[in-house]
């Protein structure tokens, strides 16, 4: 039988809960989280589907296990946590692979802690970035000839600057091959947005990041409405993505063809991504060493504006 974590229980956590359940593999599972209302949560939603192996179970817990072995531990603690509760779980436990959500830390130092932890007890991991597990995105990377300089535009209002930048980051790293990503431009809004979350912050205005020739622009603005539009182009291709519509057209030198951007929820994603860990140990999912040079620019750029803003020296940037 399979033995698999899965730490933090809340809103992306329970859907993990229900993405593992839909694993054909035999899963013993073990969810943790110090917060009884949150367990009770993820309970409601495993109830919510089918397993899709009859064998599975589930069990629930308010502390981290001791003295046990895992295969795939999956960490959806919130950001500043996820550090501590990595070292406090490898200190304790044997765990084979582990997929980290993200952001994945708030503090620099922490992502040289932690792959440096990782090293030292031989587990391999890698972070939840899942649009390049998307079929358009997958299909949308075939049409673009690597050989050619990509422009990649994100823009709209809502989306969360800050804690979903990372999102848009992994997925231009997809398309271009490359993790060595760095700052270009800082044209962030001088005023902050308080996030939903108590203490952690929201971003709006344009930020811009390179790999190598290839631009990534991302720009959110203050407007009420929630609106997401990814444009791509190159030499050979004009490839625009409505989110929110689920639309996506392209023009590229020979013909123009229109078809459907369709999202995978987590709760469909974890059980395919656990099955694949497992039977292969490997994951289409970023490499942990990857997401981490795509987080650090990133990380500094944000902390360096919102300690400016704010007239502080703050050694973690408050976002999640």
């Amino acid at each position: 039988m399979n033995k698999i974590l899965i730490i933090g229980a809340g809103q992306l956590g329970s859907r993990h809960l229900q993405g593992a359940l839909q694993s054909a593999l035999v899963l013993n599972i073990t969810v943790v989280d110090p917060s009884d209302e949150s367990l009770n949560i993820a309970k409601q939603r495993a109830e919510q589907v089918a397993i899709n192996n009859a064998k599975s179970a589930v069990h629930y817990s308010q502390s981290l296990p001791k003295a046990e072995s895992f295969d795939v531990c999956i960490i959806a603690t919130s950001a500043p946590v996820r550090a501590k509760v990595t070292a406090s779980l490898l200190a304790e436990n044997k765990v084979r692979f582990i997929i980290f959500e993200k952001v994945l830390f708030q503090a620099l130092n922490e992502y040289s802690d932690i792959e440096a932890l990782l090293e030292q007890h031989n587990v391999t991991a890698w972070v939840n970035c899942p649009r390049r597990l998307y079929p358009s995105y997958q299909q949308i990377k075939e049409l673009l000839n690597p050989d050619e300089v990509l422009t990649m535009k994100v823009s709209g209002s809502g989306w969360g600057m800050a804690c979903n930048s990372i999102h848009f980051i992994d997925l231009f790293s997809y398309l271009c091959n490359s993790a060595n990503l760095q700052t270009s431009e800082n044209n962030l809004d001088t005023q902050l947005l308080e996030s939903k979350r108590a203490g952690f912050y929201e971003l709006t205005g344009k930020a811009k990041f390179m790999i190598g020739n290839h631009s990534l622009e991302l720009e959110c603005t203050t407007a009420d409405e929630v609106s997401i539009k990814v444009a791509l182009s190159s030499e050979s291709n004009t490839i625009n993505i409505d989110e929110m519509a689920g639309t996506i057209n392209t023009a590229g030198t020979t013909l123009e063809q229109q078809f459907k951007h369709q999202v995978k929820y987590q709760s469909e994603l974890t059980g395919l991504n656990i099955d694949e860990i497992i039977n292969t140990e490997t994951s289409s999912l970023t490499p942990f060493k990857e997401s981490c040079q795509l987080h650090t620019p990133m990380i500094e750029l944000y902390l360096e504006h919102i300690n400016k803003v704010l007239n502080k020296k703050l050694l973690a940037c408050p976002i999640t």
